[in-house]
């Protein structure tokens, strides 16, 4: 890869971490805030299985959210390092995510109410970007293109 591609890979990709962080934030949140229907407790077995699936699919809803427009300018800008793009914009706002819960004084928070949310939320923050570019890279995207479509005439 040249250098100039390197640069440019670089750049999108501390932006598009940043755009891919942001959305997360706002979408989690967002999502968060959406109280559970009044049928989903009766779908379930026990109360506590209702809330944890209605969290783990809301967040997962989110980080979809968030990750979809992000793919899609990961496939426009890089079609073949898509893949490799959305993993290195994934993972920076994994880690900007991340770092501050590390301190003393949180990670135990974290660590001693629900690890098993914690890694897999990590695991869907990382996964979610290249998998969405991944399968939109067979996708005929024609953002740009000079090809119009039909002339009316």
């Amino acid at each position: 890869m040249p250098v100039t591609a390197r640069i440019r890979f670089s750049l999108a990709a501390g932006v598009l971490a940043a755009v891919y962080y942001y959305s997360l934030v706002f979408l989690v949140g967002w999502t968060s805030v959406h109280e559970r229907p009044a049928w989903w407790l009766g779908v379930f077995p026990t109360r506590h299985f209702a809330v944890v699936a209605w969290l783990v699919v809301l967040h997962t809803a989110a980080v979809l959210l968030a990750a979809l427009p992000v793919a899609v300018v990961t496939v426009v800008i890089a079609r073949r390092e898509a893949v490799l793009l959305g993993l290195t914009v994934a993972a920076l706002a994994t880690v900007v995510a991340v770092v501050p819960s590390l301190d003393s004084t949180v990670w135990p928070l974290i660590w001693n109410s629900h690890p098993v949310f914690f890694i897999t939320d990590q695991i869907k923050l990382i996964v979610a970007v290249p998998a969405t570019a991944w399968a939109l890279r067979a996708a005929p995207l024609t953002i740009g293109s000079s090809d119009r479509g039909p002339r009316l005439r």
